[in-house]
């Protein structure tokens, strides 16, 4: 006699045979969501939508010396510089049907609205830590949305903020510890302590190369080397090295990271939308802008070469 088995029983397919589906009650989703700068940096408050600031300088430090009973002389002063950047609007919107929040859903145990809520919150950050990076400023018009300036803008990253102190490796050449450490000491003369840099994958690797003054971290219970670099030891201070996905591919952004702030016009908020039908609507939305106190504080290595 024929055994009855599982082929006979039925298929897997909707409405067809008696077999339950083996489905994981989860929902696997792999999309990065870490934002370092947009969680690293500090908070400040904006006040309108063109945020300022201002800067000064001491000037080249001497050894002012005069004789004894010397006439005094009118100084050379130096100017204060106003500086400022735009605050732009973020926003993440979504909308679920009324029955879809109502069914039995796969790994969901609250809502689809709350679901959809909590990936729209993810998202806007993602989006402010690309803008913090690539952003470009802009006025903005009944049309066209403001935008806030970036630290290291464009595909090579040799725009942005970061015009001070840098060196380009000409697109074909990787980045090399001589030219990083020189970019370090040039920051230094202007009178910045740069402290922390972050990088794509390409370059944090090339930087994971040195070995001057590699530093690496070491689990002290199973006595292994973690191969990634997390502290470079420079002759100007430890630079701890950061891995961000969102960093242009060919950029390295060396910053003093106590002078850079993210000015909150309006802070993150979710605001649920009027009822349309048998829908919720809802929306999360921010207005702020990146505030670079003093761009001699830091620097960048850009138009390096990628990945073969």
């Amino acid at each position: 006699m024929a055994t009855f088995q599982t082929y006979q029983a039925g298929t897997m397919s909707i409405g067809v045979g008696g077999l339950r589906e083996d489905l994981l009650d989860i929902i696997v989703n792999i999309s990065p969501t870490e934002t370092p700068m947009l969680s690293g940096f500090k908070k400040s408050k904006a006040s309108g939508t063109v945020h300022e600031w201002v800067t000064d300088t001491l000037g080249t430090a001497t050894n002012t010396t005069v004789v004894e009973g010397a006439d005094f002389s009118d100084p050379t002063l130096t100017a204060r510089v106003r500086h400022s950047n735009y605050c732009q609007i973020n926003r993440e919107g979504f909308q679920v049907s009324d029955t879809l929040d109502a069914v039995d859903k796969v790994g969901i145990k609250g809502g689809e609205y709350e679901y959809q809520l909590a990936k729209a919150l993810k998202n806007i950050a993602r989006g402010m830590e690309v803008a913090i990076i690539e952003g470009v400023s802009a006025a903005g018009d009944a049309d066209n949305p403001r935008g806030s300036q970036g630290l290291a803008s464009g595909t090579n990253g040799d725009g942005g903020w970061l015009q001070q102190n840098g060196a380009s490796m000409g697109g074909s050449t990787d980045i090399t510890e001589v030219v990083y450490n020189n970019v370090l000491q040039d920051i230094f003369v202007q009178g910045g302590n740069p402290d922390t840099t972050y990088a794509h994958g390409w370059n944090k690797r090339k930087i994971s190369g040195f070995t001057a003054g590699l530093t690496r971290n070491v689990e002290s219970f199973a006595k292994k080397l973690v191969q990634s670099v997390d502290v470079y030891e420079s002759d100007f201070g430890l630079q701890r090295v950061i891995l961000d996905r969102y960093m242009p591919l060919k950029a390295i952004a060396m910053l003093q990271k106590d002078m850079w702030s993210v000015a909150m016009l309006r802070p993150v908020k979710h605001t649920p939308l009027a009822k349309v039908g048998s829908s919720r609507r809802g929306m999360v939305e921010s207005e702020w802008t990146l505030v670079s106190y003093n761009q001699k504080a830091s620097g960048k290595v850009f138009n390096t070469s990628t990945a073969a």
